[in-house]
């Protein structure tokens, strides 16, 4: 029978009606989901990680956010003698007592001096801790505490934080290098921690810049170390300055802030001294940037002209003139927030 007008309205007026609800269901669907996605991303944002930097005279510890936010922070003495066992002990101290007051920490990442196994249980050797030998740090560490832990080189926890929240942030291609007690180096390729086969790549500070140089405690000679590593910067300082009473880098810096011409150009010669060096990095990596931290490279602007006029005389022009050499952004806490970021890929995997 045939279907008359009005029945054909009636339909169409229903199928109109079906369209405007399915349309709807489909847009409150959508809605939905994009909600659920920023409640998820919120909560990814709040998440946090630990961080500890294990130093020679310090532990040095932060519960860091997604976003590079220090939350909270502690810092204790190493203990004097540097035995295994008692800065196990102190390790876990301040881990336990941060977990306490942030009990939803993802997971904890230790930064140590030294070569660190490749993959990241065992500290090979440290200068820092001299009787240290093949120590299974990170299961010491993790028999006494709860959440995930990971052991990294100090250097690429440094790295780490200043390519993602500090100077290197936007460089895929960056170098690392940090000038205090002695020099650490860290390199990072497309955005990825170079570590090497053995997981020791880095060692920079043990690059010689001069060939019948000095002996430096690794057994090389001319090691850039051994012209900026703090003890030997402070001999030069007080021979080239006269004056014996040279304590630390800190002073030679104050007396260039002051205006004192023969301190300012004894750091641009050290500055030159680690230009030498960074041209050898300039020519083996081709990086983007080099991110310089650490007491020494606080001397200010004296110190890099010398390392500037150093690369622009030695290395490849067309490499010379794209390289930025910066100092880093972070500050003290930049290895524990470093780790952290070790420690937020310790969650990931628990």
């Amino acid at each position: 029978m045939a279907l008359s007008s009005e029945m054909y309205l009636r339909r169409f007026k229903i199928q109109q009606n079906r369209q405007i609800s399915i349309g709807s269901i489909a847009y409150i669907l959508y809605i939905s989901l994009t909600f659920l996605e920023q409640i998820m991303a919120t909560e990814m944002d709040q998440s946090y990680a630990l961080g500890l930097d294990l130093g020679g005279t310090y532990v040095k510890a932060a519960v860091v956010s997604l976003s590079g936010e220090i939350l909270d922070q502690d810092q204790v003495e190493t203990p004097a003698e540097r035995k295994v066992d008692d800065t196990v002990k102190c390790i876990v101290q301040v881990v336990n007592e941060l977990a306490k007051a942030w009990p939803d920490i993802v997971g904890v990442g230790l930064g140590s001096p030294g070569l660190v196994d490749r993959d990241r249980k065992i500290v090979r050797l440290s200068p820092n801790f001299p009787a240290w030998r093949d120590v299974p740090l990170k299961e010491m560490v993790a028999a006494a505490i709860s959440p995930p832990i990971f052991l990294e080189n100090d250097v690429n926890c440094f790295a780490l934080a200043e390519h993602r929240w500090g100077a290197g942030r936007g460089f895929e291609n960056m170098l690392a290098l940090t000038v205090g007690t002695g020099i650490g180096g860290a390199i990072i390729i497309h955005d990825q921690l170079y570590r090497g086969d053995s997981g020791a790549a880095g060692e920079l500070g043990h690059v010689s810049v001069d060939l019948w140089g000095p002996k430096c405690a690794c057994g090389n000679l001319g090691c850039v170390e051994r012209y900026l590593g703090n003890q030997w910067f402070v001999a030069a300082a007080r021979e080239a300055l006269e004056d014996e009473s040279i304590q630390s880098p800190e002073q030679v810096s104050e007396m260039a802030r002051k205006g004192d011409r023969k301190a300012i150009k004894f750091i641009e010669d050290r500055g030159e001294i680690l230009g030498v060096a960074c041209t050898s990095f300039i020519h083996i990596f081709d990086p983007e940037a080099i991110i310089i931290g650490g007491g020494i490279a606080q001397s200010g602007e004296a110190f890099f002209r010398g390392i500037n006029r150093s690369v622009k005389e030695r290395a490849y022009r067309i490499l010379a003139d794209k390289v930025r050499i910066l100092p880093a952004k972070l500050g003290t806490m930049a290895g524990a927030m470093g780790a952290a970021i070790i420690g937020f890929e310790a969650g990931s995997q628990r």
